[in-house]
């Protein structure tokens, strides 16, 4: 795979991401957290210019008056405090939702090298053995799907459900061409949590345009990929995103993206 491929920025990615509706039609909760983080900054900006002026230091010492400043830091900056969480979970959960997406791109193009098309192509379609084989199209397009999600994974050590069983061969070989082997441990982490079995899901199936591909006899096959992925939420305001809560007692969030190749 060339760097060209690999990179997010590719334009055949920000194509499907573009005509992805799920992309465009982000989960109630993103919604409504969005509005909340905009009523606490407003909330926030109006506490403040509520406080007093600052007095001289003279007068300041002179009374006790004072007090009431201390009084109201005390009052907002827990406020403050998990308001700045919350922002940075926000940030977090729209960088997970990118990648849900990249990883359904990266579904789909592998289902769609390994889905036959409904009818054969030509004479020697049916003489020859085609290199396709719909058989393997889910488990290629599962694989290319864990593996792009796992920089978004977490990077401490969570307990393994089932599965967990990662290609080895695919870490090893980020590392050799980065030299980053002192991130061997926390990409070991990610990797095993991604390829937890009930962290992610992915379906592939092929598109509508299926059936208009197969009349004009073209060699590509349309395919629709779905990938559903569980993220681990910070520990001090994640609660508030949280569609769920695992049996250690680490809440996540589920995020869901479609992309279809035509």
């Amino acid at each position: 795979m060339s760097p060209a491929d690999s990179s997010l920025l590719d334009s055949a990615f920000l194509a499907a991401l573009v005509r992805s509706p799920s992309f465009w039609q982000p989960s109630g909760a993103l919604a409504g957290v969005a509005a909340a983080a905009v009523v606490l900054l407003v909330g926030a900006g109006l506490t403040l210019r509520m406080l007093p002026r600052r007095r001289a230091k003279r007068s300041l010492l002179a009374d006790d008056a004072g007090s009431v400043t201390a009084v109201d830091m005390v009052l907002v900056t827990p406020i403050f405090v998990l308001f700045m969480f919350m922002v940075f979970q926000f940030a977090i959960l729209a960088k997970n939702h990118l990648f849900t997406h990249y990883a359904a791109y990266q579904a789909a193009r592998s289902a769609r090298v390994q889905f036959c098309p409904l009818l054969p192509l030509g004479v020697a379609d049916l003489i020859n053995k085609m290199p396709c084989k719909d058989s393997l199209a889910a488990g290629r397009a599962d694989t290319a799907a864990r593996v792009a999600l796992i920089p978004a994974a977490p990077y401490r050590n969570v307990r393994c459900s089932s599965g967990c069983a990662y290609p080895a061969g695919v870490l090893q070989a980020v590392f050799n061409t980065t030299g980053q082997f002192s991130l061997t441990t926390a990409m070991t982490r990610q990797a095993r949590y991604m390829f937890d079995k009930q962290n992610v899901k992915v379906t592939v199936k092929r598109a509508p345009m299926a059936t208009y591909a197969r009349l004009v006899r073209s060699p590509h096959v349309p395919v629709t990929a779905t990938v559903e992925a569980r993220f681990l939420l910070l520990d001090y305001a994640g609660w508030v995103f949280a569609d769920g809560q695992r049996s250690d007692g680490n809440y996540y969030t589920v995020s869901r993206a479609e992309v279809s190749l035509l």
